[in-house]
């Protein structure tokens, strides 16, 4: 009988920021689901991770997140998705963000 043979991950479908979304990248783990994170629009803010995304999306210093801000408190947020590296390229491709934004960003 044969094998069935996989043909790999199937690509994901690129997450476009939405209207009061942010590209951020984190600088610092808190701990507690808690990161901090600065973000494409010059601010840092608190971010959490939701209980959705944890022990399944592993979140590390660096990585590109897309950030929900809060309505009551602009300085938090919720964390809604992590890029991947071809998925950060694309977006620089789609000029949804400057490859130079995201160079500062990191250090």
């Amino acid at each position: 009988m044969p094998k069935k043979v996989s043909q790999g991950p199937s690509p994901r479908e690129l997450m476009k920021p939405e209207e009061g979304e942010v590209i951020c990248v984190v600088k610092k783990m808190l701990g507690a689901e808690h990161i901090v994170v600065l973000c494409t629009d010059g601010k840092q803010r608190t971010a959490r991770i939701p209980g959705r995304m944890r022990k399944k999306v592993w979140i590390k210093e660096g990585d590109v997140v897309l950030v929900a801000p809060w309505d009551f408190q602009s300085d938090k947020g919720d964390i809604m998705y992590r890029y991947m590296h071809d998925e950060i390229r694309k977006l620089v491709e789609n000029k949804i963000v400057d490859r130079e934004v995201l160079d500062q960003l990191r250090g």
